[in-house]
């Protein structure tokens, strides 16, 4: 009976990624006309919004990652469809649960207090903004990072909705990955050195490190979790698709994001690292991705990974403390960094710092300084103070945070799901009716 299950479940598995692969293919070919695409997207916000309705949290974290995974496409082949139409459900559907969904009388995070006064400080910083537009890019984009902040400091996600929710951010990792993945069976691709949007089949590539780089994470951890072995196989084979298509894209920032939450993975697990024989099995998988894409590009890959500099990010960067040098206090204002640069012939075109670290001292001084990098240092510490393995895996996710906004600034909309991933794992939950914190989870819930 136990075998038989077995078999059921492993088989469910694989067609479940197979027909995500093969939707992914499918949109990728264009057989599915961008309107039917968008309206699937329509469908999948509105099936999230409709749970939060009725508050129902598991069912908006079904949900939610296919929307999530679904607005990258969207917003490469739809400019008619709200540029922020995610952000927006982050607002509403986080104030909706939060308000009337049962929650923590306080907080199990203080955190949120420095990224609510940074928010009302860009909104009071924006008084005369110089393009509007792109302060009010920015304000929601603060915002819907706010509202899911806010949320999981006076929530907890148990494990089994945590489990719940990856498993759907993996599967639609698959079809994204599917749609990438047709670019490269039709062979026109201009391969050079430097990450373009032929290689990624029209999708922003650096978008998709962030995206795809989160799903490999997913994958690995699963193939590191002893609990998931019936699984593992599969597991390898997706992520081996996954990372492949990822790699191609020339975009460098998703196998930086997974090499440091590998290289964090085993420095928490260093004490047995001598049991972990099964790391000898990202060996193949490791040199099947790399002689393929060598072979894919020409040898062009190696020469994008040994390209110095960082796509002109570390010029953006040394702008923006040359703008804090010279506006202090407080800054130059919500969304002036991109005008500063040129009015003041910092650089040559209008650009954004594509680093949210940067953008807060630039734009906002000292104070932004203070409370911007201060929610991630107060966070820091909180999660330093957690047990395992909830440590350990907020700390992933919170390593993973931090490199995309670095990386891509704040503009994807994963980044607020990943954010509360990290803030709604605490060790302990709060029980109203004791009055005590009294739940902790084992080892091996997480997957």
């Amino acid at each position: 009976m136990a075998k038989l299950k077995y078999i059921i479940s492993t088989e469910g598995l694989i067609a479940k990624y197979i027909v995500a692969f093969a939707l992914g293919v499918v949109i990728g070919f264009r057989l599915l006309p961008v309107p039917v695409v968008v309206a699937m997207q329509v469908i999948l916000v509105a099936a999230c919004v409709l749970q939060c309705l009725k508050g129902n949290v598991a069912g908006f974290f079904i949900w939610l990652p296919y929307a999530v995974y679904n607005e990258v496409y969207v917003r490469g082949f739809a400019r008619w469809f709200p540029y922020l139409a995610m952000q927006y459900l982050y607002i509403f559907c986080f104030a909706v649960l939060f308000f009337t969904v049962p929650r923590l009388k306080k907080p199990h995070s203080n955190a949120w207090i420095f990224l609510a006064i940074f928010s009302f400080l860009e909104i009071v910083n924006n008084i005369y903004p110089d393009k509007a537009a792109i302060g009010r890019q920015i304000l929601t984009q603060s915002f819907a990072l706010l509202a899911a902040v806010v949320w999981a400091s006076y929530n907890v996600l148990k494990p089994t909705l945590i489990n719940k929710l990856l498993d759907s951010a993996k599967v639609a990792c698959v079809i994204l990955a599917g749609i990438v993945f047709v670019a490269h069976v039709t062979g026109k691709i201009n391969y050079g050195l430097y990450s373009n949007s032929d290689s990624s089949n029209g999708l922003a590539p650096v978008q998709l490190s962030g995206y795809l780089g989160f799903g490999c994470i997913l994958f690995f951890l699963s193939i590191m979790n002893p609990q998931d072995i019936k699984n593992r196989t599969i597991n390898i084979v997706v992520l081996a698709i996954v990372a492949t298509v990822m790699v191609l894209t020339f975009s460098r920032g998703g196998l930086y994001f997974l090499g440091a939450v590998v290289c964090l993975f085993f420095f928490y697990n260093r004490a047995k690292l001598a049991s972990y024989a099964r790391i000898l099995i990202f060996v193949p998988i490791a040199l099947f991705i790399y002689f393929y894409v060598v072979n894919q590009t020409g040898g062009k890959i190696v020469a994008r990974y040994e390209q110095e500099g960082t796509s002109n990010r570390d010029v953006l960067i040394n702008i923006g403390f040359t703008i804090f040098a010279d506006h202090m206090i407080f800054g130059v204002g919500t969304g002036n960094y991109n005008t500063t640069i040129v009015r003041e012939k910092l650089y040559p075109e209008e650009s954004g710092a594509h680093n949210e670290y940067v953008r807060a001292a630039a734009e906002h001084g000292v104070i932004g300084i203070f409370f911007y990098w201060g929610f991630y240092v107060f966070l820091l510490f909180e999660l330093l103070k957690r047990r395992q393995p909830q440590k350990q895996y907020a700390m992933y996710f919170f390593a993973l945070f931090c490199l995309i906004i670095v990386h891509n600034g704040l503009k994807i909309a994963i980044q607020p799901l990943v954010i509360m991933l990290v803030v709604a794992t605490p060790t302990l939950v709060y029980q109203p009716k004791q009055h005590v914190y009294n739940r902790e989870f084992s080892d091996h819930e997480f997957a």
